[in-house]
């Protein structure tokens, strides 16, 4: 039997704002046990994402959770992966930010993990195009996203066995195919039929089978814990990963050093089917489901992976909140640049960074943009950055100033209205 690499991406997140409780929650039934089991089953070898927001938490609160993290990276058993410090939607935020995010978290890696990240955590994977220049000058090397990215570009099974290069004006980028076959059956479905999907993947040749997926669903999740960690699955899992001599689980970052690439890929917008799902107008939305369901029953397996809803900017035209948020994002975005073109420094931006915490801006399963305690935290970081570098800008109060521009980007133009005491 030919031999299989077996590479898992683990995604770690608590959004700006969120509760304590939260945080504490996720860490107990989550994030320490996992970590437990890969010190327990050295050869379990993968790749691990924590976001700014979390890491700044477990600073805080629960060191001892980085101090096992550190360990691991430090055995060589963990390769730690970047991404926008403040887990923003990369390609709804200005250039200037995706790359400052970017180096913000890898540079937090760098000191308390002693490693260089160069792989990438797309935040809910949404991909566009023009993504390779940022990422290239942020020092990315690689990044996953969903197999459905690539088989929107024409691509089948058969050609996803490990990864593909693709570029943005000669900037290049390398990107994994992350299986939503495993993403279905992992944890849900007993090991021994995972590992039999392994077991039929090798058989056909494949050198690598990928996933990137949520750390939260090993014990978050509703009934996760019990099935994860008091039944076991987790633990039996890793154990068959190991007695499995013709499977290897590896660090993708390793995996792309040392295998090449399949080829150039150019992948088209897209984000997970889900997303891609939720983000269309309802009315769209409903006959979208039906239509994908009447295929399903037809078994078209030919015509499904044609079938793709909107992408994730669709939701700052569905829901105006999310549009008012983002462009008050931008509006401060330019004001922090004008302070720093000014040469009064970086007036503002770490607030600037936090209000671009993707959370608030959408809606998946778990309520995001429905609820207001998210939106409230982003527009408080946003109005903070604002307010710092209104004082730097205008020192000596009172002041008023107003112009008109189309702020919300709708066509017409707003009268803005900007003082020491409100905007208006």
């Amino acid at each position: 039997m030919d031999r299989l690499y077996l590479g898992l991406a683990i995604h770690n997140h608590q959004p700006v704002g969120n509760f304590g409780e939260v945080f504490e929650f996720a860490c107990n039934n989550a994030y320490l046990p996992f970590l437990q089991a890969l010190e327990r089953h050295p050869r379990v070898r993968l790749s691990l994402h924590y976001s700014g927001c979390l890491l700044d938490w477990l600073t805080a609160h629960r060191p001892d959770i980085l101090d096992r993290l550190a360990a691991l990276a430090a055995r060589g058993q963990v390769e730690v992966m970047t991404g926008g410090y403040y887990e923003p939607i990369l390609p709804a935020i200005p250039d200037a930010d995706k790359v400052g995010q970017v180096a913000k978290l890898s540079s937090f890696i760098r000191e308390r993990f002693g490693q260089e990240a160069q792989g990438l955590w797309l935040a809910e994977r949404v991909w566009e195009p023009h993504l390779p220049k940022a990422l290239q000058r942020a020092g990315v090397r690689w990044t996953i996203v969903d197999d459905t990215h690539f088989k929107l570009a024409g691509l089948t099974d058969d050609a996803l066995g490990g990864y593909y290069v693709t570029e943005e004006e000669g900037h290049s980028v390398k990107v994994f195919p992350s299986s939503k076959r495993l993403r279905y059956i992992i944890p849900w479905r007993d090991v021994s039929e995972v590992i039999a999907h392994f077991r039929q993947l090798a058989g056909q040749g494949c050198a690598l089978v990928a996933m990137g997926d949520d750390g939260e669903k090993f014990g978050v999740w509703p009934k996760t814990y019990e099935h994860c960690w008091q039944k076991g699955w987790v633990e039996d899992f890793f154990s068959a990963v190991e007695s499995c001599d013709w499977l290897e689980a590896i660090p993708l970052g390793e995996y792309a050093r040392r295998a090449p690439p399949l080829g150039t890929v150019y992948l088209p917008t897209a984000s997970y089917d889900e997303m891609m799902e939720w983000a269309l107008p309802t009315p769209a939305r409903i006959q979208f489901t039906h239509l994908v369901e009447e295929f399903k029953a037809a078994d078209r397996q030919d015509v499904l992976p044609h079938l793709y809803g909107s992408f994730w900017r669709n939701f700052l035209a569905k829901y105006p909140e999310s549009n008012a948020m983002h462009k008050k994002m931008l509006l401060v975005h330019r004001k922090v640049a004008q302070a720093q073109t000014l040469g009064l420094g970086p007036i503002g931006q770490d607030d600037l960074w936090k209000g671009q915490c993707n959370c608030a801006y959408w809606h998946g399963v778990f309520g995001g943009l429905y609820l207001s305690y998210m939106r409230r935290a982003d527009y408080h970081h946003l109005v903070l950055a604002e307010n710092a570098v209104d004082a730097a800008l205008h020192p000596a109060p009172p002041w008023l100033a107003w112009r008109r521009l189309d702020y919300d980007g709708d066509g017409r133009e707003e009268l803005l209205v900007e003082g020491h005491l409100q905007n208006l």
